[in-house]
């Protein structure tokens, strides 16, 4: 029996308290794609959220970034690391925002979700270059491949629904899901992204990456990057069955598995310092 699909108002309600580090994340999106934005926009708009500068302060003092004095204001960040790296690290701080707790319906913790959407993010993003595909927006979607996830476990979490996937689950997580909920993840982060304005080839990518086709080049680099994250032992339970990219899927978006092995050493190499910077 498949149960009924949350209705589109509470769904998003069930994420309305959730840090607002996505949607800043988004509007900074396309300040730093603009060079002549000025430095006292981009700082504004992401002390918007107090949380959220102050770990983004943290992160670019760790010894990650950091290589001389500290940087006592979000100016001096900037100035120091540029608009592009300056949005790299909001999505890094934005990682630890996004979800806190145990996500009860997967059986995941707060550190594995944190876990599988950095190194996603940094995998993606290093296939962009070959791929042709903007690495800001690589990162992104690799970033937030998941926050469909967080709306369906507080929808799970409602009174008369006690299933979880960690008990109950076998098969592909998107039927499991589509059957105690009424809709998947990719589904939801379709709805929940769309109405906090980011891009369409983001919104897209995410929505289909389970299944991507040919004409979806960034959704086919976000299931290249997830399936290699899983392989990492850094996976999600019931996605194991959408990641099963085929040489001739690799070659129609421009890149080889020698570049896949190679993007997934580079994220490796900065996965452990920037999981523990942004810890």
């Amino acid at each position: 029996m498949i149960a009924t699909m949350p209705p589109r108002e509470s769904l998003l309600r069930a994420v309305r308290n959730l840090s607002a580090a996505p949607m800043i994340l988004a509007r900074l999106g396309r300040m730093v794609a603009d060079v002549d934005t000025p430095i006292e926009d981009i700082t504004s708009m992401v002390k918007c959220d107090a949380a959220l500068t102050t770990r983004l302060l943290r992160i670019a003092n760790s010894v990650v970034y950091s290589s001389g004095d500290p940087c006592g204001t979000l100016e001096e960040a900037v100035l120091r690391v540029g608009f592009t790296e300056i949005y790299r690290l909001t999505g890094f701080a934005a990682t630890t925002q996004i979800v806190e707790n145990r996500l009860g319906f997967y059986g995941v913790t707060a550190a594995q979700f944190r876990e599988n959407a950095l190194l996603t993010a940094l995998i993606v993003e290093q296939l962009a270059a070959p791929a042709g595909v903007d690495a800001s927006t690589a990162y992104t979607v690799g970033l937030l491949r998941s926050i469909g996830k967080i709306a369906l476990d507080r929808w799970g979490r409602t009174p008369g629904i006690d299933r979880d996937y960690e008990s109950s689950g076998s098969g592909p997580l998107a039927d499991w899901e589509t059957a105690n909920v009424g809709m998947n993840n990719c589904e939801a982060a379709e709805i929940i992204m769309s109405d906090w304005l980011f891009p369409a080839s983001t919104v897209e990518a995410i929505r289909h990456h389970y299944q991507p086709t040919e004409a979806s080049r960034l959704a086919s680099l976000l299931n290249f990057a997830s399936g290699a994250a899983e392989r990492c032992g850094h996976g999600w339970p019931g996605e194991r069955f959408y990641w099963n990219a085929t040489p001739e899927q690799l070659e129609a978006c421009g890149v080889s598995a020698a570049d896949l092995d190679g993007a997934t050493r580079v994220a490796l190499e900065a996965f452990g310092p920037v999981r523990a910077a942004v810890a």
